[in-house]
């Protein structure tokens, strides 16, 4: 737990809807599940998102390798937090998920199976 502890203000939800991209720069907006952590939490949530969008779990991890946060994320911090988001979706697209829950669970899933077969 201590390597998700922090003091970082995290956006956490990095839907498409949520991220507004202009020509000269892009704004977070729906803070709705903001909060504080380590601060590659953020990147993580991105990382499922990216997959969510059709990016293979190593491409999308790839993306953000270069963040400065990335670098202090303990991989087996990293494994536990993509399993517990694939427990997280599961929970939230219940019995009977829409296309768009479905899409984050399998998202989730297929990266918490990535992180598992790299050990």
């Amino acid at each position: 737990m201590e390597a998700f502890a922090g003091d970082s203000l995290l956006h956490t939800d990095w839907n498409n809807h949520n991220v507004l991209i202009t020509h000269d720069r892009a704004r977070l907006v729906d803070w709705g599940w903001a909060t504080r952590g380590a601060p590659w939490l953020d990147p993580a949530h991105w990382v499922i998102w990216l997959i969510a969008a059709g990016h293979t779990p190593s491409d999308a991890e790839e993306s953000v390798v270069l963040l400065p946060a990335w670098a202090l994320a303990p991989p087996r911090a990293v494994d536990a937090f993509a399993h517990a988001s694939a427990n997280l979706w599961k929970e939230i697209a219940g019995a009977a998920p829409d296309d768009w829950t479905r899409n984050l669970l399998d998202a989730a899933q297929h990266w918490q199976q990535h992180r598992i077969d790299r050990s």
